[in-house]
């Protein structure tokens, strides 16, 4: 896997407003969006830009991880991998991850 070593980017594209903050305080929001049921989310090719439900991507399984790719253009989207050292998870093929709320009460 590659690093991207430049600056992150600010919405406005200005310089960064707020105090920057470690992986830890994201840890609570990915494991709840990550824990969740993976085939309700709508991604995006970071290579072709079509839109399809995690479902309609295709899974290439078997070997030392699972592959994802795009049905339109075949780039690859997604992939994880579990390791002696833990799980690897790659998303760089991917432009955006849509997860939709959780049915709220009744």
């Amino acid at each position: 896997m590659t690093s991207d070593l430049s600056p992150p980017a600010t919405p406005d594209g200005g310089a960064e407003s707020g105090a920057v903050l470690d992986g830890n305080a994201a840890a609570g929001d990915f494991a709840g969006i990550l824990a969740g049921d993976p085939t309700t989310v709508t991604v995006r090719c970071g290579s072709c830009g079509a839109t399809q439900a995690f479902g309609q991507l295709m899974a290439y399984m078997g070997g030392p991880g699972t592959v994802l790719r795009c049905r339109q253009c075949e780039a690859m989207v997604a992939r994880l991998a579990r390791t002696p050292q833990g799980t690897w998870l790659d998303l760089s093929g991917s432009s955006s991850w849509l997860f939709l709320p959780a049915p709220g009460p009744a």
